[in-house]
This record gives structure tokens, C-alpha cells and sequence, in this order.
């Protein structure tokens, strides 16, 4: 199968990733896959944080799934809390969103650590589609994503102007949320705004 139709394409994917440790907890959380084409072959990598659980995750286990779905509570609950297991099926034992459109589950190879982040090369090892559904881009969820991904870098960002520019960009992605968005979207940046205090 070509990960393309599990929904994973060139550039970075944004997914929710979830993970399984040694004494069988799962966990997810919102991250970017990274696919890389040199002549004609693709690569897969992850890049994970230092203290985070998927980090802890994959590096005892070697693993991780790529959940791919458009929920964008979804990607705001798993960026600011631990779902419940109700939220998970397992697949030979590793746990994947039930909800999920698609999952990808993949074999992690550490690759190198530089100054915030290890990198970690990612080998398919099974995938299966849920759900193969044509939408519309919304720009409402894609604003969800985006300020999600911003929040999470608020966190531990130190620099005050940088800290300026990101409620200035929270503030416009607010708007497209208000504008363009659903029900979901706007339920999604609700949460956010109650998570981060934006």
C-alpha cells in the first residue's frame, strides 16, 4: 500500500501519534510525519521531544501509529490531555484511534539528537483505511491545527516578542476559526482557549 492513500503525502502530515509503553499505557498526541522522496523512493521520519511521552514511548518500545483524521477536537484533547482508553482499539497489541480515518503503524529507527529533538526514521510495518471520505479543504480546521501547534510551542517559548507574535497569530487564527469553521472547529478552539488561557 502507498501511504498516500492512507492519507500520509510529501511534506509533512499532520497525524495524531500514538504510542504504547513498556507497562502497557497508551498515548497520543498531535505530530507532524515527515516524507522525504529521493529518486523515486520515500522516507519516513518523526521528529520527538525531549521529556515527552511519545519520546519515552517509542524509544522503549520502537514503535509508533500515525492516526490520520480530521477531527479537530481530536487534535486539540490529545495536544492538552490523555484520552481515555475508550478512544482506542488495539492492533496486535499496539493501541490505534478508533476514530481515525486511517493508521499507519511504523517500526522507529533513531536517527540522531540535536539541542530539541531526537529524529527517528520510520519503517510501515501495517497500515489499514477506516474511512476514505473526499472533503473540502475547511480553513477552519486547518486554523485548529495551526493554533494547536502554536500552543504547545507557547509552552516552552521564553522570548517575549516571540511570545507577542504568537497571540498576534492566535488572535487571526481565531477569526478563520469564527469565520469558516464547524461545529467540531469551533468546539476544538474552545477547548484551546480554555487549555492555554489565549
Amino acid at each position: 500500500m502507498h501511504l498516500k492513500e492512507a492519507g500520509i503525502g510529501e511534506g509533512i502530515s499532520e497525524v495524531i501519534v500514538t504510542t504504547l509503553s513498556a507497562s502497557g499505557e497508551p498515548n497520543a498526541a498531535p505530530i507532524g510525519i515527515i516524507t522525504v522522496t529521493n529518486e523515486d523512493e520515500k522516507k519516513y521520519f518523526v521528529k520527538l521531544h525531549e521529556g515527552s511521552k511519545t519520546l519515552y514511548n517509542v524509544t522503549e518500545t520502537n514503535k509508533l501509529a500515525a492516526n490520520v483524521t480530521d477531527d479537530a477536537v481530536l487534535f486539540v484533547k490529545t495536544a492538552f490531555e490523555n484520552l481515555k482508553e475508550a478512544y482506542f482499539s488495539l492492533f496486535s497489541g499496539f493501541p490505534v484511534l478508533k476514530e481515525a480515518n486511517s493508521w499507519i503503524l511504523f517500526r522507529s529507527d533513531f536517527v540522531e539528537k540535536n539541542s530539541e529533538s531526537f529524529l527517528f526514521q520510520l519503517t510501515p510495518l501495517a497500515a489499514k483505511i477506516n474511512r476514505k471520505e473526499a472533503k473540502a479543504v475547511n480553513r477552519g480546521l486547518n486554523a485548529v491545527i495551526e493554533a494547536a501547534i502554536l500552543a504547545t510551542r507557547y509552552a516552552i517559548t521564553k522570548d517575549k516578542h516571540e511570545k507577542e507574535d504568537m497571540k498576534k497569530l492566535m488572535k487571526l487564527y481565531a477569526d478563520i476559526v469564527e469565520k469558516c469553521g464547524g461545529h467540531r472547529e469551533k468546539e476544538a478552539f474552545g477547548i484551546l482557549r480554555e487549555k492555554t488561557l489565549f
